[in-house]
Order: structure tokens, then C-alpha cells, then sequence
């Protein structure tokens, strides 16, 4: 006969698991743990590709009833005998959906710049015990980052350390909320001493979190100090909260550097989630009819 209490506790451990972000510093995954996959920090907020471009746009354009009215008016026209040739109607027509062709075609490939001066800007990241130059896109959750005054974070992370004596650091979350006050957050006691290169590539632990929601208020996780790279044996345990996550978007002030671990990359990060995808734009009674 089945367990039904202990097989519905075995389903509720799972879900639990499942909804936990395991993260670990410096990607040091103890032996016999799988590999994780997450999201990159490539950041997209174009709508359009050259493949998709023409047939998607033509297909936003015509969903306009005044568009469509007129399409259907031409294909009438074409296939009986009028009075009228069809050319009076389709000229106006080719050029009003031209024009908005290349007016819609010019601001996504202004997004498409924007884009890429974000993905490809140079950020410092720890990797083989020296600090390196990379590509904002290319960094990775489990990299630890070092951001300098007045630069923006390029994704949600873990503050690890920073050239405050106190462990503190100073951000403004404008770009994000619009509030232009100076926010503190703080470093773990037990990492806020490592100041250089050499000491946090010294650093065994994980981070466990929630998975990405579009709260910027809401932080819940744990950082696990562990005394060797298995992480079996733990040293020491620290709760994490909203004042420990250097959110994308904010930049560092009055703050000579920071380091941080990425728990959320790319899609993944608040800002992302909070962003909504540019939509064609269409008169209220046109959504009405549609």
C-alpha cells in the first residue's frame, strides 16, 4: 500500500528544490554536481531581425483596419472590371506603408545600437586568479565582478566586498525607479575584508536565492562559506536580503570599487523582467475592433 503522506512530501521537496537558485562562486562546482545553465547577460530590446523584418512589420502594418480597408479594396479591384484602375488606390497605399516601413525600420536599428554599445561594454572580471577585460555580454552568474565609481552595474549581483572600511557601498537606482537618492547596501561580515584579487580567488562558497521576479524590493537567499572547493564542509552561513543586491541599471557613487557575485544575468534581471517589449502602435478603437 502507498505512502500517499510521504510520496506528497517527496513532490512538495521537489518543488522546493526546483524554485532555488544554486549559484557558486567562481563556477566551482563540487564534484558529481551538474553543470547549470543560465540565462546570458546579452541584453535585446529590438523587436526586428533582416529575415523577420519586412514580413513581421507588413503583417503589424495591415493589422490597422485603415491598411487592411484599403488592401482589400485593391485586391477587389484587380480582380473585377472598375471604372476606376486600381493604381489611385494602391499608389497612396504602397507609399503611406513605406514610409512607416522605413520609419519603424530606422528606430529598431537605433535599438539594435543601443544594444550592442551595452552588450560590448568593458567590464572586470575575475577568471584564473587575475582580473581580465571582457564584454558585458559575456559575463556569467558565478563570475565575481569589480565595478568602479560611477559605472553601472551590468547585472543583478551579490556585493561581496568593497573599498569601504565598513563594507559599505553607495548606488542610485534612477535609471530603475526614478529615485535619485543614495541607497546603502552592505557586504557579508565574513567577505567584506577581501579587498584583492589574490584573497577572494581564495573564496569557496554558494549562493542560494530565489529565482528572478520582477520585484526590485524582494531579496531573499543565503551565501554557504564553505573551507575547501568540495563546499561539504561549511564554515559559516549569512542571510541575504534586498540591501545585499546590486541591482542592473543602478550605478555605484562615493564608492571607489565594489565586487560582486551575478545571481541574475542578461533576461533574467529585474530590469529586464520589468521591461515591457515595444509593441506596434495602434488607435485605441483599432485594439477595440481587433
Amino acid at each position: 500500500m502507498f505512502n500517499l503522506g510521504g510520496l506528497r512530501s517527496l513532490f512538495q521537496q521537489e518543488e522546493k528544490t526546483d524554485s532555488i537558485r544554486q549559484v557558486y562562486v567562481f563556477n566551482r562546482y563540487p564534484e558529481g554536481v551538474k553543470l547549470q545553465t543560465f540565462a546570458d547577460n546579452a541584453i535585446k530590446t529590438s523587436k526586428y531581425t533582416l529575415l523577420n523584418f519586412i514580413p513581421k512589420n507588413l503583417y503589424e502594418q495591415f493589422k490597422r483596419i485603415a491598411n487592411f480597408y484599403f488592401l482589400c479594396v485593391v485586391v477587389i479591384m484587380l480582380c473585377i472590371e472598375t471604372p476606376i484602375g486600381p493604381g489611385t488606390t494602391m499608389m497612396p497605399l504602397i507609399i503611406v506603408v513605406t514610409i512607416s516601413l522605413c520609419k519603424q525600420g530606422y528606430e529598431d536599428y537605433q535599438r539594435h545600437r543601443a544594444d550592442n554599445e551595452v552588450n560590448q561594454r568593458r567590464v572586470s572580471v575575475i577568471r584564473n586568479g587575475t582580473l581580465q577585460q571582457t564584454a558585458s555580454r559575456n559575463i556569467k552568474v558565478g563570475d565575481v565582478v569589480k565595478i568602479e565609481c560611477e559605472e553601472e552595474f551590468p547585472c543583478d549581483m551579490i556585493l561581496l566586498s568593497s573599498s569601504d572600511d565598513e563594507g559599505n557601498c553607495f548606488i542610485t537606482t534612477a535609471n530603475l525607479d526614478g529615485e535619485t537618492n543614495l541607497k546603502i547596501l552592505t557586504c557579508p561580515d565574513e567577505t567584506k575584508n577581501l579587498v584583492t584579487v589574490q584573497e577572494l580567488y581564495g573564496l569557496d562558497a554558494s549562493i542560494e536565492c530565489e529565482p528572478p521576479n520582477v520585484d526590485l524590493y524582494r531579496f531573499q537567499g543565503r551565501i554557504v562559506f564553505a573551507t575547501d572547493t568540495s563546499l561539504d564542509n561549511i564554515s559559516a552561513m549569512k542571510s541575504l536580503g534586498s540591501t545585499n543586491l546590486l541591482l542592473r541599471g543602478a550605478t555605484l557613487k562615493n564608492t571607489k570599487f565594489v565586487y560582486g557575485v551575478p545571481v541574475y544575468t542578461g533576461k533574467d534581471t529585474k530590469m529586464a523582467l520589468n521591461q515591457a517589449q515595444a509593441q506596434y502602435k495602434l488607435p485605441s478603437i483599432e485594439w477595440f475592433v481587433i
